[in-house]
């Protein structure tokens, strides 16, 4: 494994971590700010796996 594909799979890793926060925001916890946001934490976090499938798409292609 090389640096690219390290950095490849960071990101995706971030990306998802990221991702299931939100989701955790909107309809685990429902923090207030997250609750009135309506669908943008929800939308935010499905672009965020978007990312997060082509990150670790591109980590596998640099392999």
């Amino acid at each position: 494994m090389d640096a690219q594909s390290i950095l490849w799979f960071g990101l995706s890793g971030g990306a998802l971590i990221f991702a299931f926060s939100l989701i955790r925001q909107r309809y685990i916890t429902k923090t207030p700010r997250a609750m009135q946001s309506r669908g943008s934490f929800t939308l935010f976090a499905i672009l965020m796996l978007i990312f997060s499938m082509g990150a670790l798409a591109a980590g596998l292609a640099s392999l």
